[in-house]
């Protein structure tokens, strides 16, 4: 995906970049240089669909930077060997790309000022193909996050605010080979190798993993008194199972947003049918579909 490092004085920092990027000393700027020499909005970076390019918004007679030139005063920013394109304000300040990629979805935390992107981002979002989903979703496409949308995430650090960054019209190019809307979803979990095996249809699709714990949690709740569990009663059957007891009941949330990443990447559609969930007086219970057939072996 596409990076940016910027830097001043003896600071260095990285950020992903967003369609359309802001460099600058401005809080709303997506790369924010706090030099005083720095202008509050400096430059301009896009991604046009195969490269970025760069223009100078502000102290055009003290930038610097090299990159084909453009109309409207735009720059390609390009990667060589060993580095990319480096624009400098003076001696202050100057920016370099470092991953010259497409832009991908990715979150801000706004109070601690810095990108949520990686492995970190499954826990506190839902990715499904270029869609960013807050993890209260359980998976229904039409709460899908906005660009530029801010929520309220609740984990183990607390209430954070976040904002979604989601390139429009990122492509998602994997068919639905399996349904979990339509009947005749049988699943096979094997606990000791953490696998399970998804089939409809004379078709089928494996995944691996700790979320493969979680999906027994609700297998056997189902099969026993109809499978509602609060978040408490899934963790400690979770926990049971050997789940990680130092982690908070969030985690098993961020399990089952994993199984249905790992869902997506491998074709199956309808995911927003595999969790149900309802509110019950003061508690939210999940449960797995009741016409998901589980079975498993220990």
């Amino acid at each position: 995906m596409g990076a940016l490092l910027y830097a001043w004085h003896h600071h260095r920092q990285v950020t992903p970049l967003g369609p359309l990027s802001l460099v600058g000393r401005a809080a709303t700027c997506l790369a924010r240089i706090p030099h005083p020499a720095c202008p509050a909005h400096w430059l301009e970076l896009r991604w046009n669909g195969k490269f970025w390019s760069w223009r100078a918004l502000a102290s055009l007679d003290r930038t610097r930077g090299a990159g084909r030139p453009l109309p409207g005063g735009w720059h390609i920013m390009e990667m060589g060997a060993a580095h990319g394109t480096r624009v400098a304000l003076g001696t202050e300040a100057w920016v370099e790309l470092i991953d010259a990629g497409p832009p991908e979805p990715f979150v801000w935390d706004v109070i601690a000022n810095r990108p949520i992107d990686g492995d970190a981002l499954d826990e506190v979002v839902e990715r499904r193909g270029g869609q960013l989903l807050p993890l209260s979703a359980e998976g229904d496409e039409r709460l899908a996050l906005e660009d530029g949308q801010h929520w309220i995430h609740h984990g183990d650090l607390g209430p954070r605010t976040l904002r979604a960054h989601v390139p429009a019209n990122f492509p998602n190019t994997l068919s639905a080979r399996i349904d979990l809307r339509q009947d005749g979803v049988d699943v096979l979990i094997d606990l000791g190798a953490l696998q399970a095996t998804f089939r409809q249809r004379g078709t089928a699709t494996t995944v691996q993993g700790s979320s493969v714990r979680t999906l027994l949690v609700y297998g056997r709740a189902q099969a026993l008194d109809g499978g509602w569990l609060t978040a408490a009663d899934a963790w400690a059957a979770w926990v049971a199972l050997g789940g990680n007891e130092a982690l908070s009941p969030e985690a098993v949330a961020w399990d089952r947003a994993r199984l249905r990443r790992q869902l997506d990447r491998a074709g199956v559609g309808g995911l927003e049918a595999l969790f149900e969930q309802r509110k019950d007086g003061a508690f939210v219970k999940v449960r797995l579909r009741p016409t998901i057939d589980v079975d498993w072996l220990e």
